[in-house]
């Protein structure tokens, strides 16, 4: 996967955090680009890893940055046409956050597809307002994201996204997508074709599942996110409980149990040890 996203930024400047150890195979596989190799010791979460990256692009004079997971492979020259767009809006006055594609399931694997929080109608060219655009993918603006403030590493790795995209629009930032761009991206854990229904609260691990309890509530909590969307995200979060009491293995209700609790406590940053 590494080799297949490293092509599509053929010479491009790739700031990549390695957030924890990792081998050389994976680090030679971004040889085709331009990489400044940004490394942890050990797991620090997505959201430090995203402003680690942020900083290190702005201190070299970077305008735009495109957030990319290692599990999404942008297209030759994707970078450049979002760029492109995104200087053409601003040189209008809109103030662009964030323009992204659209994320789409690889054709293998059975992942399931990214739904987007759309706010309102899709406008011309294909470019459409959203309430937060999932991270990987999305081109950044430095002076957006210096305005608007780093992404919450305490939340580590679920919601990031979210509660900065909201936070954008509430200082006057907006995010939006690119409807006609595409980039391959692996959401989740993928299944075997007898279970593509599968609902993601199923899909993912019991850690993985404790930091979507527990941020749900901890961005619930938060002024500058809509009444509308904590409604909406706690009313999921309850389904996705039931959806667990009912189909999950055993013991998949504790780390939920335990997201809950530390959500309403304030308790982020990374899980207590033995959550899982």
């Amino acid at each position: 996967m590494l080799a297949h996203q490293a092509e599509g930024l053929r010479g491009c400047t790739l700031f990549a955090f390695a957030n924890g150890p990792v081998n050389s195979d994976a680090i030679a596989a971004l040889a085709p680009t331009d990489l400044r190799l940004i490394s942890s010791p050990e797991n620090v979460g997505l959201g430090r890893g995203l402003n680690a990256v942020m900083d290190a692009a702005a201190a070299q004079g970077f305008t735009h940055v495109m957030l990319l997971d290692q599990d999404s492979e942008p297209p030759a020259g994707i970078l450049e046409t979002l760029t492109e767009r995104s200087l053409a809006l601003e040189r209008q006055g809109d103030m662009i956050a964030v323009l992204a594609p659209r994320l789409v399931p690889p054709q293998e694997g059975f992942y399931k597809q990214i739904r987007y929080e759309w706010r309102g109608k899709t406008g011309a060219g294909g470019l459409a307002a959203v309430d937060f655009a999932p991270t990987s993918g999305s081109l950044v603006s430095v002076a957006a994201y210096q305005a608007i403030g780093p992404f919450r590493d305490d939340f580590f790795i679920a919601g990031i996204d979210v509660e900065w995209g909201f936070r954008a629009w509430d200082r006057g930032w907006g995010s939006y997508v690119a409807t006609d761009l595409t980039v391959p991206h692996r959401w989740g854990e993928s299944v075997g074709q007898d279970e593509l229904s599968k609902p993601q609260i199923l899909r993912h691990t019991p850690i993985r599942n404790y930091y979507y309890a527990r941020n749900v509530i901890a961005a619930a909590r938060l002024r500058h996110v809509p009444l509308g969307w904590r409604i909406k995200s706690c009313a999921g979060l309850v389904a996705q409980i039931s959806l667990l009491a009912l189909k999950g293995p055993p013991g998949s209700l504790r780390p939920v149990r335990a997201g809950i609790i530390d959500g309403f406590r304030g308790r982020l940053g990374p899980a207590p040890a033995g959550v899982a």
